[in-house]
């Protein structure tokens, strides 16, 4: 697949488009989620997904690393590299606010008493250790030399994952309707044919019927959770701020 990627990316000028507007998307999910623990305290995304993305995208930037130096640093694998470790910056952060202002809401249930610092970081380490056995692991099982298959993979958890979490919340708190059209529209990009969508120009691999399929049901789920988002009362300004719509 190594070389068919970068045949793809050589061929293809309108790839280098369709995958920038791909990573623009994905870059937009973060923004949302920065805004939103900043300003009300609380993230749109479960903590669990923070561990797993943070273990996905470290290994990601080292394979795309590698990928780059071992192909004559060709760019895609080179900014596909720093991309991932921009990534990274934005997860330790997720995970610096989730221990500051999100630890008794995330772990509470589980002590008697008030969270400690020492604790909720106990917890993300332990998480992020069993996520990188997890992604690299299935890596390995799915011969995923290029991360594109987990990269997929990633875009059905961000369609599916947060509604759970919004469901237990009720409310918009943490959350907000333009997230939850960004990211409908980040999955209907992931499961688009060839010729308008990344992963099946830049392979063929991806040009089967039960991608398709899965595209499908992800894209309801994530339309799910737009209405779900809608369902709920509409933020109250506080002070005359204007709210995170």
């Amino acid at each position: 697949m190594v070389q068919e990627i970068i045949k793809s990316y050589t061929n293809n000028p309108s790839l280098v488009i369709i995958s920038a507007i791909t990573f623009l998307i994905g870059y937009i999910e973060y923004i949302y989620s920065f805004a939103l623990v900043i300003k009300e305290k609380s993230a749109p995304f479960p903590i669990w997904m923070h561990t797993f993305y943070f273990a996905h995208d470290t290994t990601g930037a080292v394979i795309f690393f590698l990928l780059a130096k071992n192909n004559q640093w060709f760019w895609f694998f080179t900014v596909a590299s720093i991309a991932l470790v921009i990534w990274n910056l934005f997860e330790v952060f997720n995970l610096y606010m989730a221990v500051k202002v999100e630890r008794q809401d995330i772990w509470g249930k589980y002590y008697k008493e008030h969270v400690t610092v020492k604790q909720a970081i106990f917890r993300i380490v332990g998480q992020i250790m069993l996520m990188y056995c997890v992604v690299n692991l299935f890596r390995v099982f799915m011969n995923d030399a290029v991360m594109l298959k987990w990269f997929a993979f990633t875009n059905i958890l961000m369609a599916t994952g947060p509604g759970y979490l919004w469901s237990e919340r009720q409310a918009r708190k943490g959350t907000s309707v333009g997230l939850a059209i960004t990211i409908l529209i980040g999955t209907i990009i992931t499961f688009l044919p060839g010729g308008i969508g990344m992963w099946t120009t830049a392979s063929t691999y991806f040009d089967k019927p039960w991608f398709y399929i899965t595209g499908i049901v992800v894209v309801l789920f994530a339309l799910k959770n737009v209405f779900l988002v809608l369902s709920f009362p509409p933020k109250k300004s506080e002070s005359g701020k204007r709210v995170i719509w």
